[in-house]
C-alpha cells in the first residue's frame, strides 16, 4: 500500500476528509484545554503556592517571596497558571490527538509504532516539565538571585516570576521531546541515522543557541538545557539506528 493519508477503513482519505480529521482532533484537544483550564483556575491560590516553593528556597530566611505591583496582576497570574496546569494536565488527551491525527500518513507497517509513540511523548512532555521545576529552576534561582543579592534586596514581582516558570516549564516540556521528533522524520524518510550522526557539531551548536534563547541569561539554566538536549539527541541516533536496523532485517526474504 502506497504511502499517504488513509482512514480506520484503509481507504484513501480526500482533502476534506483530512480537514474534518484535523478539526476533530482540534476540536477535542481544545475541549479538554477549556476543561483543565476551569478546573485549574479554582485551585490557582493553591498551585501557586506550590509554584513559588523554588523560589522560597532560594531566598534568605524570612523574605517575602512575591510582590505584586497593580490591582490587576494577581488576576492576570492566574490566567497564565491555569493555562500552563491546562497544558500539563491536558497533554495526555492533546499529544493523543496529535498522533492519532497524524496516523494516517505512516505506512501500514509503522502504525505498529503509534502507540509507543503516544507513551513516549506524553512521558518526554512531562519528564522535561518534572526536570525543569526540581532541578533548573532552583539551580537558576539560586544562581541568580544569589548574584543579586551582592548588590541589592530581591523583591521579584509575581508576574515576572511566574512568567519565567511558565517559560522554562513549557519549554523544557517541548525540548525534551527532541527524541520522539527526530525517530518519526526518521521513520517518514526525511532525515537518517548518518545525516544526524554528521551533523553532530553543527547540532551541537544549534542547541546552545536555542538553549541560550529560551533559558534566563545564566550559564547554568543554558547548560542545564543544553546538555540533555545533546544527550537526547545522541539517543535518537541510536533509536533510530535500531528501528531502522530491525525494519531492515524483517524485509530480507527468506
Amino acid at each position: 500500500m502506497d504511502k499517504g493519508p488513509f482512514d480506520a477503513g484503509g481507504k484513501l482519505m480526500t482533502l476534506w476528509g483530512h480537514l474534518d480529521e484535523l478539526r476533530e482532533r482540534l476540536v477535542k484537544s481544545c475541549i479538554t484545554l477549556l476543561v483543565m483550564f476551569i478546573i485549574s483556575l479554582a485551585f490557582c491560590a493553591k498551585i501557586l503556592n506550590f509554584l513559588k516553593h523554588p523560589l522560597e528556597e532560594a531566598l534568605p530566611s524570612g523574605t517575602a517571596a512575591l510582590h505584586f505591583t497593580g490591582p490587576m496582576d494577581v488576576f492576570m497570574v492566574n490566567i497564565k497558571v491555569a493555562f500552563l496546569m491546562s497544558m500539563i494536565f491536558g497533554a495526555p488527551v492533546w499529544l493523543y490527538q496529535f498522533w492519532k491525527f497524524l496516523e494516517p500518513a505512516l505506512y501500514p507497517k509503522e502504525r505498529k509504532y503509534i502507540l509507543p509513540f503516544i507513551f513516549a511523548t506524553i512521558a518526554c512532555f512531562l519528564a522535561g516539565v518534572s526536570f525543569s521545576y526540581m532541578f533548573m529552576i532552583p539551580m537558576a534561582l539560586k544562581y541568580l538571585i544569589g548574584m543579586g543579592l551582592e548588590v541589592a534586596a530581591p523583591i521579584i514581582t509575581i508576574t515576572d516570576y511566574i512568567s519565567l516558570v511558565t517559560v522554562m516549564i513549557l519549554s523544557f516540556g517541548l525540548v525534551f521531546e527532541t527524541p520522539v521528533i527526530l525517530v518519526l522524520l526518521a521513520m517518514l524518510d526525511i532525515v537518517t541515522a548518518e545525516a544526524l550522526a554528521a551533523q553532530r557539531r553543527v547540532a551541537f551548536i544549534v542547541i546552545l543557541v536555542v538553549a541560550a534563547i529560551i533559558t534566563p541569561p545564566d550559564p547554568i539554566s543554558m547548560l542545564g538545557m543544553a546538555i540533555p538536549c545533546y544527550l537526547m539527541f545522541e539517543m535518537s541516533i541510536l533509536i533510530i539506528r535500531l528501528i531502522k536496523g530491525s525494519g531492515r532485517q524483517s524485509e530480507v526474504p527468506k
